[in-house]
């Protein structure tokens, strides 16, 4: 998928990009003009979402959608003991919110409508804060896009917030107007954009984060000659013989906890996406790599290591060309883990597009370019591991209900707004975890169905129902008295 730093996208935008990177361009190429129609006609539902939550007059069935809400987060609690590790614990937040909201809906009471645009200021507001901070801290390339999302991040909390003109009464119908608005705009963009691609270019071109247009060439930091320079223009990179995957894709990530000396203290959400701090002061901000046994393996260094003593780490935030550094990629896990210590963690696919990720990888690796917050260890792995896993749902199943199918999948809610909070702020090795984890609940989803997951659950229903009869008769015959 593009990384477009300060893109400033909506969720539902974020959501539906993924989506669409994982069915693949080929996909969008052959059906662009049903994802522009789907994506006009996703539009105008939202354009007159907004009409009908703004005029006074409320038609949009608020009593039906907090049902509908009301079962899917039932069942998402249901399903969700079926799941397992992180996958479980997301179902059950996406239950537990979705049930919330859908209590605040059907109550039709005006604190309920108040909570509700309460609720939705909130996340408004912070993602706001968040978005202006970071494109003030860290300055990526189109920052300025990135403040002015922010900005519009906070105006539509404030329009939450007033109760001005519908006394919170329009308050679901505005927010969902407003997700079919932006995620509407992005599919008839792609599907345009993807159109005009020539075959061999994939989805990362149409807005590459790394790409030369963000920051003047320099010729010193790239090496190769005059034609893969012209080649790294224009992306046009020789494509790899799409051989079949020999062996399991691995993410492996080192903590920044798992690979300080002894962290003088804890500090959990820091610790986990941002760095740690050992007994000597010393900043450890962790690892990721990429490996693909027998080749392959992305892992990029500093030639020479960053000073990442306090007083300068705040300067090597910024995403600028002068904090630019010559960089380095190791050539396997072997000799890394020999040299520093084994991953803490390691994430395995095993469906996955070699052809695309080899096309990634010949282009990427001519720039030996080390940037903290805007090319590091953690912004290369994740954009190596998206281009592997480009069109790998598109070329298992290319059937319309596969995209279908994802978009109600939590795991890719969450994948979209740990990127959309990456790409706007830093890729740590934290935020590389989470991102894998939950692409690979997606592509590899456990279980397949929710029909599986239903049939799971029951299974699992019934084994706990014999437990409790079988622990009663047990309690009864321990207090029957003897013959």
């Amino acid at each position: 998928m593009p990384h477009r730093q300060g893109e400033g996208a909506s969720p539902g935008r974020t959501v539906i990009r993924l989506v669409l990177l994982l069915l693949g361009a080929d996909f969008i190429r052959r059906n662009w003009h049903v994802v522009a129609v789907a994506g006009l006609a996703w539009g105008s539902i939202g354009v007159s979402l907004m009409i009908d939550a703004l005029d006074g007059v409320l038609n949009f069935p608020l009593t039906l959608f907090g049902c509908l809400l009301l079962l899917e987060s039932l069942v998402t609690l249901w399903v969700a003991q079926s799941g397992m590790g992180a996958q479980k614990t997301l179902r059950r937040v996406k239950g537990a919110l979705f049930l919330l909201i859908a209590v605040l809906v059907i109550t039709r009471h005006q604190a309920s409508d108040m909570v509700l645009a309460i609720l939705f200021g909130v996340a408004f507001a912070i993602g706001g804060a968040l978005q202006i901070t970071s494109a003030l801290v860290v300055r990526f390339p189109r920052w300025r896009m990135a403040l002015a999302g922010g900005v519009v991040q906070i105006v539509l909390a404030i329009v939450f917030f007033q109760p001005y003109p519908t006394h919170y009464k329009g308050t679901v119908p505005f927010c969902l107007a407003l997700g079919l608005i932006f995620g509407g705009w992005s599919m008839i963009w792609l599907a345009l954009r993807t159109r005009m691609l020539p075959p061999q270019v994939s989805l990362d071109r149409l807005a590459s984060r790394t790409s030369d247009n963000d920051r003047p060439f320099d010729a010193g930091l790239y090496r190769g000659d005059e034609s893969m320079q012209a080649m790294l223009r224009t992306g046009l990179a020789p494509v790899a013989s799409p051989a079949g995957p020999a062996a399991p894709l691995t993410i492996h990530v080192w903590t920044p906890t798992g690979s300080a000396k002894g962290p003088a203290r804890r500090q959990p959400v820091i610790d986990r996406y941002i760095a740690a701090v050992d007994t000597n002061g010393v900043i450890s901000t962790g690892h990721a790599a990429l490996e693909l046994l027998p080749d392959l393996y992305i892992s990029l260094y500093p030639a020479e290591e960053i000073d990442r003593s306090p007083d300068q780490f705040a300067r090597l935030l910024r995403a600028t060309a002068d904090n630019d550094v010559k960089g380095r990629y190791l050539s396997d896990y072997r000799s890394e883990a020999a040299a520093w210590c084994e991953s803490t963690e390691k994430i395995v696919f095993r469906d996955y597009r070699r052809a695309h990720l080899d096309r990634f990888w010949q282009r990427y690796r001519q720039a030996e370019i080390y940037n903290l917050t805007y090319r590091n260890c953690s912004s290369t792995v994740a954009q190596a591991l998206e281009a592997a896993l480009e069109g790998v749902m598109g070329h298992r199943d290319r059937h319309w209900s596969n995209a279908v199918r994802m978009m109600f999948t939590p795991e890719i809610w969450v994948a979209s707004q740990i990127r959309k909070r990456a790409v706007t702020m830093a890729w740590t090795p934290g935020m590389v975890l989470d991102y894998a984890r939950a692409l690979r609940a997606v592509v590899h989803p456990r279980p397949l169905s929710w029909a599986a997951s239903l049939h799971l659950a029951l299974r699992q229903s019934r084994r706990l129902r014999r437990g409790w009869r079988a622990r009663r008769h047990q309690q009864q015959d321990q207090q029957a008295p003897p013959p």
